[in-house]
């Protein structure tokens, strides 16, 4: 009954130790999506508001070769 108690909060600690940076990177992902968005049309260093804040648009990145 030990070993089994000791397991489930070995688990149960790992996955709270691993989502909020899971769910810290789905955040970041989807404000990426927003800036670029707001940004299609626009020229880098344009200022845009994204959620209520103002936010400049970014050069596009050079291709990779």
């Amino acid at each position: 009954m030990t070993k089994l108690l000791t397991a489930l909060l070995a688990a149960v600690f790992a996955v709270l130790t691993v989502s909020p940076i899971a769910f810290a990177q789905d955040k970041k992902d989807a404000a990426k999506a927003a800036v670029d968005k707001a940004c299609k049309d626009k020229k880098p260093g344009d200022v845009v508001k994204v959620d209520g804040k103002d936010v400049k648009c970014p050069a596009p990145k050079a291709a990779a070769k």
